[in-house]
């Protein structure tokens, strides 16, 4: 039994360790940098994240039964709505703290290799 795990729209979320993870004709404004210690911090939320959300799928699709034990089940959403949330103020308090203005419709991302942030027009699918 397959629980479904809700994700808000607004999430910011980071590009990608490949160049800016923007594609083709995607808007972009960079809007400032990040220490690499930053950086770390939203790369490890980043790859838990994905990693939980990965686990998640990957235990719904090999028919194995664990996300029928409700305490499993439970442990797992749970986390990852910590790491969601830890991740969503990490966006809102730099943000804050450099005076990144955020525009409706736009996506904050982070280059891991060059810890440059860049606020990212959304296509309309997305």
């Amino acid at each position: 039994m397959l629980k479904q795990v809700k994700e808000r729209k607004d999430v910011k979320s980071p590009a990608g360790r490949q160049g800016t993870g923007q594609n083709a004709g995607t808007q972009a404004i960079v809007v400032g940098k990040v220490s690499p210690r930053e950086k770390d911090e939203i790369q490890a939320l980043f790859e838990r994240r994905n990693g939980l959300v990965e686990l998640i799928q990957s235990l719904s699709q090999n028919g194995s039964g664990m996300l029928d034990n409700e305490i499993f089940y439970e442990k797992v959403v749970a986390d990852l709505g910590k790491t969601k949330t830890r991740f969503q103020k990490w966006w809102d308090d730099k943000a804050k703290a450099y005076g990144w203005q955020g525009k409706p419709g736009w996506q904050w991302s982070i280059d891991f290799d060059t810890c440059q942030i860049s606020l990212n027009k959304q296509n309309e699918g997305n």
